[in-house]
């Protein structure tokens, strides 16, 4: 394979913030053949090059983003690896520009009336707000917690949830993260969304509390998605400065279970100075640890690719457990597909992505947590990525609805302190049995997407 000199001049995807930095940079969908084409293309990255927006794996499209400095080398590349490609978009800066102007046109002639819409992408002031307002309205359900702050100071919430007020452990706990890499906002949104399913119609969602208890924090990155909001649409990583080149480092590759370390600071993956160098990881892995015990589920919410990974990620190992984790992750996946037909393929992330460790792997090998899975949430259209569309925001929260439902009640389902057992009573379903349940309540996810707390 090609190899070529890193070209550090053309890194600063990660080093600079303005928005006319992506003037001329281009999209491009490629067809990934096989494990060369994958390896090819992550030497690209690796250096800094190539910015991937969905996930590279044999047999399917991805798409990503170069510089326009290097366009011609990495044609003649492609050509010489063979490998299929379609340029998308001749210069990035348009399409967020566009997307810029969209949501101050929506935020003019949005209500002010303090309804609730899921049809937008929210900041994290609205964010935070509205966990600070089911607190107050919702005390006997909800609590908000502070579990640390970032480097600049801002606080990394979560909110608990449990018809116990507070949460003893004596039940199953469901704890779900969004998040980690800011700039995929529909992965913040769909959990906000499920807060607003739990909380504001609890009466529609018994089954799902009513032996289950929810730790949630809808934004793992504070920093970075403010500042993807703020300054840079395509930031991925959190704001640290430490003593790199580039600020930031990607909290999902952050955690120290089988962490690997990149030297180049100023890609999108650089995994940190350590593990659990940022103290977003350290303030989650606190988290985690809090509620080992009767963690009987783990979901980190990613965008995008349409998947339902379980471990492992960091190699193409089976954990012990992988049949039952593939039998319910079949049942998540036919629940979102019974929305309007979205596929999400099933299977370990290190056989089905690049092998790369991330937070399921640290909670399924340093906690023990039985079933842990990373949801990649769908794509935006024609190569769009993780720009999802608003006008398909509340289809991808309704489907990751259905997701969690289908985890939540098999949460609910196990008993804490004890192995799950496959040949006891909250024995896992096959897919054909979970169709009716899901074809039965699949409308629920789709009502209220418009709500005032003030009125319950």
């Amino acid at each position: 394979m090609m190899k070529l000199l890193p070209v550090l001049l053309f890194l600063g995807v990660a080093c600079l913030s303005h928005a006319q930095f992506y003037e001329n940079y281009k999209l491009y969908e490629l067809l990934v053949k096989d494990s060369d084409h994958v390896n090819e293309l992550n030497f690209w990255y690796n250096e800094g090059t190539l910015d991937f927006w969905s996930h590279a794996a044999p047999n399917r499209s991805v798409t990503v983003m170069i510089s326009p400095r290097v366009r011609r080398r990495f044609e003649q590349m492609l050509k010489e690896e063979d490998i299929e490609f379609k340029l998308m978009m001749e210069n990035v800066q348009e399409m967020l520009d566009a997307e810029k102007a969209w949501r101050k046109e929506q935020e003019r002639i949005r209500p002010t009336n303090g309804a609730i819409d899921f049809n937008h992408f929210w900041t994290l002031d609205e964010i935070n707000n509205y966990l600070e307002k089911l607190s107050v309205a919702y005390p006997k359900l909800v609590t908000l917690v502070e579990i640390g702050r970032t480097t600049l100071n801002r606080p990394i919430n979560a909110v608990t949830i449990s018809t116990k007020g507070r949460i003893n452990q004596k039940r199953p706990v469901v704890l779900i993260d969004a998040g980690l890499q800011a700039r995929e906002w529909a992965s913040h949104m769909a959990v906000m969304h499920l807060i607003h399913q739990l909380v504001v119609n609890s009466d529609a969602n018994q089954e799902l509390l009513k032996n289950t208890d929810w730790v949630v924090v809808p934004v793992a990155n504070p920093d970075g998605y403010a500042y993807s909001h703020e300054m840079n649409r395509l930031w991925r990583k959190n704001r640290s400065a430490g003593k790199t080149i580039c600020p930031g480092a990607d909290l999902s590759h952050n955690f120290p279970f089988r962490w690997h370390y990149t030297s180049n600071s100023c890609t999108e993956g650089y995994s940190g100075s350590a593990p659990a160098s940022e103290s977003e990881t350290r303030a989650l892995m606190l988290l985690m640890a809090q509620y080992a015990r009767s963690m009987k589920m783990y979901l980190t919410v990613h965008a995008c690719g349409e998947y339902i990974l379980y471990p492992y990620g960091y190699d193409n190992v089976q954990v012990p457990n992988a049949a039952v984790l593939h039998m319910l992750g079949e049942q998540a996946a036919r629940a979102a597909r019974n929305v309007r037909g979205t596929v999400y393929q099933v299977g370990s992330a290190g056989s089905l992505l690049t092998p790369q460790t991330g937070s399921a792997d640290f909670v399924y090998g340093s906690f023990g947590a039985e079933f842990t899975y990373t949801l990649e949430l769908p794509c935006g259209r024609t190569g769009s990525a993780f720009l999802l569309e608003t006008d398909r925001l509340a289809q991808v929260s309704a489907e990751a609805f259905e997701m969690f439902k289908v985890f939540g009640k098999f949460a609910g389902s196990t008993t804490v302190g004890r192995p799950y057992d496959s040949t006891k009573g909250n024995k896992v379903k096959d897919t054909k049995a979970v169709t009716d349940e899901a074809d039965a309540s699949s409308s629920s996810a789709n009502e209220d997407t418009q709500e005032d707390v003030s009125e319950k």
